[in-house]
């Protein structure tokens, strides 16, 4: 505790406050802003809808009037009503309040993301070589998470809260490298009580924790991921929602929710065929073999290189690295997959930057491409919504999109067969023992 209060008044602790005051009030100028993305409805329109059904019916009708699958998202949805309603709020999805008081989850998100950056930053600092250290640099690194246009987009534009997803991503993977398998399973496990989308990062946590704790440091953190699993679902467990609960998350992973795209609107691999053609995902592609089943091949493909990678640099910067790179696959390879799938990516890199030089315009580019997307498949501007569909120049990106995911396969293919001192440039493979404060 000493040491804490230490630290806040260093000009570190000064400099990362301002950025999350200036990164709160730039999101809160944006609250009145929407994401169009479709004509019938917005995703910011679904989420209004959650609060006034919470509000009408109780939270415990969640899965009973909706598919959401966002279960801590709406334990907050429940909470930030609450005072809401107490202040005379309306529960009409046309009323403005309404709209602030959906975004203020992914406000709130978005700050822990930012500090959270900061920290794993800080420890991926010890295993820089002094003369390159600087006790700033991880407030920079936090500073570029925080105003990424990517990540104010996501949140203050289109009420989305992918923040929880590279938070428990992030979090998973620092906390493993640094043997605290309880801790990592536990951010995975709230990961996914948002949404499921923080499955991806098994492949890398998994190999962290068995190099780092062991076996048994694997079945600890299991008892703790399956408790913070277990706990906040146990209000509709002990109501007989037991088989909705299971109904719907089976449907999400078993894809059948009735979409069979090949891309749901992401510029990956396969942009390139042409909506004349419009096949489905259940389609077969080549000697019967479907769409959707190849995909599948190329992402495990992609998984068990992330993880082989996570294996040998069995550290916070392997493991940042891993992680970017199964986001990154998540996006490009995957049928039916969304646009926002890469938003991981541009935060676990982001601390390996000052370390890794290689990364740099992998990062530059794919975070210029990721937010085109974003912001064309969802413009602002209701006219503007779906201007851009299968325009040629989407083609180009997605080109653009496929060769960066080649590079950084080749770099991570590479690596495995490297001698140890010639994997990277840098020297932040020293942090495996580091604490993360």
């Amino acid at each position: 505790m000493a040491g804490l209060r230490a630290w806040l008044r260093t000009p570190e602790a000064r400099a990362l406050a301002a950025v999350i005051v200036l990164a709160a009030l730039l999101r809160l100028a944006l609250f009145p802003t929407t994401a169009y993305l479709t004509e019938v409805f917005t995703d910011e329109f679904t989420f209004k809808r959650h609060v006034v059904l919470i509000h009408d019916n109780g939270l415990l009708d969640t899965f009973r009037d909706t598919n959401t699958s966002y279960v801590a998202y709406h334990y907050l949805l429940w909470a930030l009503s609450l005072p809401y309603g107490w202040f005379g709020g309306a529960f009409d999805t046309d009323a403005q309040s309404l709209k602030y008081l959906v975004k203020l989850p992914p406000l709130l998100y978005d700050i822990a993301l930012i500090a959270i950056t900061y920290a794993v930053a800080r420890v991926v600092a010890r295993g820089v070589a002094p003369r390159d250290r600087s006790a700033m640099w991880p407030v920079a690194v936090a500073a570029l998470v925080a105003f990424h246009p990517v990540v104010v987009y996501d949140s203050a534009v289109w009420a989305q809260i992918d923040s929880a997803v590279a938070i428990a991503g992030l979090g998973a993977i620092a906390l493993a490298a640094t043997g605290r398998p309880e801790a990592a399973c536990a951010v995975l496990a709230f990961g996914l009580l948002n949404k499921p989308q923080p499955v991806i990062f098994v492949p890398v946590v998994l190999p962290l924790i068995l190099r780092q704790s062991g076996v048994r440091g694997l079945a600890r953190g299991a008892v703790a991921g399956v408790a913070v699993m277990t706990v906040p679902l146990l209000p509709w467990l002990l109501t007989g929602d037991a088989d909705r609960l299971l109904s719907v998350y089976r449907k999400l992973f078993s894809n059948n929710n009735g979409i069979t795209a090949l891309t749901q609107n992401a510029w990956n691999l396969w942009w390139f065929i042409p909506f004349s053609t419009v096949p489905e995902a259940k389609d077969v592609m080549f000697a019967g073999l479907t769409y959707q089943r190849f995909s599948l091949v190329l992402s495990a493909l992609a998984a068990m290189l992330g993880a082989a990678s996570a294996w040998r640099r069995n550290t916070v910067v392997g493991g940042l690295v891993a992680g970017a790179y199964i986001a990154l696959a998540f996006y490009v390879l995957p049928t039916n997959t969304h646009e926002r799938y890469m938003f991981p990516f541009v935060v676990m890199l982001a601390p390996v930057l000052v370390i890794e030089h290689r990364f740099r315009y992998v990062y530059a580019i794919l975070s210029a491409t990721l937010f085109l997307n974003m912001l064309l498949v969802a413009p602002p501007v209701r006219s503007w919504m779906l201007r851009w569909d299968d325009a040629p120049a989407t083609h180009y990106v997605a080109g653009l999109n496929v060769l960066m995911f080649a590079v950084y396969s080749w770099w991570l293919a590479s690596d495995l067969f490297a001698p140890r001192g010639r994997m990277v440039a840098g020297a932040g493979d020293a942090t495996a023992a580091a604490p993360l404060e």
